[in-house]
């Protein structure tokens, strides 16, 4: 495949692909990310074979092994651009063994800053795959339109890889079972780590939701109360009674925020969505800036907002940019 080849079957794919969302009154919101694409291999021969020539269009990030097959990640050096949609990472799965599968691009995800529940009850008249939603981390809903397909996420593809490339974190993040643990409260991993702007002291910052502080709060206490620096602290955040635990595990600092509020309508999660878009569309240059204010001691959101050049509140109003749309915010 050459590149021209590679961008003309994109452009085909996404045209389809949104005939098909108009078709099934499925609206992508203009402030959502599409994060990725994905390109299905129908070999392992061919699959092996579009490794090579995808490397002359994008950089690998990743190349790692997913329930026995492996799965390539790849950033574009020319994004695709779609609607006002920019496109920068494509995944190149290989088959499956035993499975059938056509070659060409399969689906799309986007990032949303809406509840799964939400996206069911809206779409409950389509044919929904939840299987993914078992996952421990980074869930995912599918729309299944035939050969032209949308997962929902709540994480970009470039986020999750930031994660798991940090092996000190992630080891820490599977070895506690965190996520397994709390599953039925809707752990999101969200703050510095996926944005790959963390210091040296830097949490693993988790959201969750609790109706009943004082049950969630004693199996914190049960799980991690004998680890180090374990605290519970109580405050009103935002109107809302609000549990902030901290404690180490495995040498890494963790940050547990609950609220009665599903996380993906907590503002740290608003606030990180929008500078999970600001670093993808702003570029190294943009994340260097982000970086030297990190490093002269400044918090995430003052960081976003000085290398913005932004000199009103920055937590309300990266709020207030995380609504605009892309193509309103390229820097």
């Amino acid at each position: 495949m050459t590149e021209a080849e590679f961008y003309l079957a994109a452009e085909n794919f996404l045209n389809n692909l949104f005939i098909e969302l108009a078709a099934n009154k499925i609206d992508l919101e203009s402030h959502w990310d599409i994060d990725h694409l994905c390109y299905r291999a129908d070999t392992l021969e061919n699959y092996n074979a579009l490794k090579e020539q995808f490397t002359k269009f994008g950089k690998l990030l990743i190349a790692s092994d997913v329930n026995g097959r492996e799965i390539s990640t790849y950033e574009l050096f020319t994004p695709v651009q779609f609607k006002g949609w920019r496109i920068d990472l494509i995944e190149l799965p290989a088959p499956k063994k035993g499975k059938v599968t056509a070659e060409g691009f399969e689906h799309v995800e986007v990032v949303v800053d809406v509840a799964f529940e939400e996206l069911i009850k809206k779409y409950n008249k389509l044919s929904l795959d939840t299987n993914g939603l078992k996952k421990g981390f980074n869930k995912e809903l599918e729309v299944c339109l035939g050969t032209h397909n949308l997962k929902f996420h709540h994480l970009s593809l470039l986020s999750v890889i930031n994660v798991e490339k940090n092996t000190k974190v992630w080891n820490a993040i599977t070895r506690s079972k965190i996520l397994e643990i709390f599953a039925d409260n809707k752990p999101l991993i969200a703050g510095t780590f996926p944005l790959n702007v963390e210091v040296d002291g830097s949490d693993v910052d988790i959201l969750m939701q609790a109706r009943n502080l004082e049950e969630i709060k004693s199996l914190l206490i049960k799980n991690f109360g004998d680890n180090k620096e374990f605290s519970l602290d109580t405050q009103v955040i935002d109107e809302l009674e609000t549990l902030i635990c901290n404690f180490f595990f495995d040498d890494v600092p963790f940050e547990v925020f609950i609220q009665d509020r599903e996380p993906v309508r907590q503002k740290a999660y608003l606030h990180f969505l929008i500078e999970e878009r600001l670093l993808k569309l702003g570029g190294q240059s943009f994340k260097n800036k982000v970086d030297e204010e990190r490093r002269k001691g400044s918090k995430t959101e003052p960081a976003f907002a000085s290398a913005l050049g932004i000199k009103e509140d920055p937590y309300s109003r990266l709020l207030q940019l995380q609504k605009m749309s892309s193509k309103d915010l390229m820097l």
